[in-house]
């Protein structure tokens, strides 16, 4: 577990301080380890460590202090949500508190791995939200804690390859570099989701997984999640500025950010016509994309 990258060392630990404030071993109010006490809990590289603590602060669930200061649990995610939460009462999806992208998916992705069939459809700029709200049942399932008959992920992801409106440098909208470094971003989450997955049919965890890419020419100003088929999250991205290096040169782009914003819920259940119709116009939205312009991004 001690392995770099997205959706391997930082995602263990940042699921790890998830269930541990979900179950309420950390509490409101309390202090989380140390970086180095959480390197050594996870066999993690320090890193990592800081990664998963920047994400859950950006999610909301943590609040680090001055530098030496052990981060601080601000708020506490729901464990294990009631399964016919959502069912019954029509009114139930409206009622919910919007959440920050990476804490609603999270949390949504991990009660979809309830199903004996999971099917996620995702329309996003990257993948990195996606790609660590899955490394907590890809735990789960690996721990023998959730074992789902099937398994079908979808991603649309932009097409790097042709002309895109974000990202952009500020001032000179033709320079292909940030298209080349979000090519890079973006094949590198892919690559390490898509392996994650596949073993755990490899492995004989799950009877049949199937994960597949594919990138559109289009520039993603929202990102939208569907799951089993009957529910949707969706949120919005904002377009600002922020300094990268591109080539070794740092340089101010224009780049889609959307990591603290919100994700909106929208559960199909009966009686509730027109979020039914909203779910299922969702669908068929993605797969008009999916089916058409989509072009696989190759293994």
């Amino acid at each position: 577990m001690a392995a770099e990258g997205r959706g391997t060392a930082r995602d263990v630990v940042a699921d790890g301080l998830r269930r541990r404030i979900a179950q309420g071993e950390l509490r409101v109010g309390q202090q989380i380890p140390t970086q180095a006490e959480l390197g050594e809990q996870f066999s993690a590289p320090r890193g990592a460590v800081r990664r998963a603590l920047e994400l859950l602060e950006n999610e909301g669930l943590i609040k680090r202090a001055r530098q030496g200061t052990p981060a601080e649990v601000v708020q506490r995610v729901p464990d294990h949500p009631d399964p016919d939460a959502d069912a019954g009462d029509a009114s139930v999806g409206r009622r919910h508190q919007p959440r920050t992208a990476g804490l609603e998916l999270t949390d949504r992705v991990a009660r979809a791995f309830r199903s004996p069939h999971v099917r996620i459809d995702a329309y996003c700029a990257s993948g990195e939200t996606l790609a660590s709200a899955l490394a907590g049942p890809v735990v789960a399932v690996t721990a023998g804690e959730q074992r789902p008959l099937s398994l079908r992920v979808r991603i649309l992801l932009p097409d790097p390859d042709n002309a895109l409106a974000l990202p952009q440098v500020v001032g000179d909208p033709q320079d292909s570099r940030p298209r080349a470094r979000l090519r890079e971003v973006t094949e590198h989450i892919w690559g390490s989701l898509r392996h994650s997955l596949r073993m755990l049919e490899v492995r004989e965890l799950v009877p049949e997984v199937r994960v597949e890419a594919r990138k559109v020419s289009i520039t993603p100003t929202q990102r939208v999640f569907v799951l089993n088929g009957e529910e949707v999250l969706t949120g919005h991205y904002q377009v600002l500025p922020r300094r990268v290096e591109l080539s070794r040169d740092p340089m101010e782009i224009y780049d889609m950010l959307g990591l603290d914003g919100i994700l909106f819920r929208h559960t199909a259940v009966p009686g509730d016509q027109v979020t039914e119709a909203y779910v299922e116009q969702t669908k068929l939205w993605f797969d008009s994309l999916w089916d058409t312009i989509a072009r696989p991004m190759e293994p």
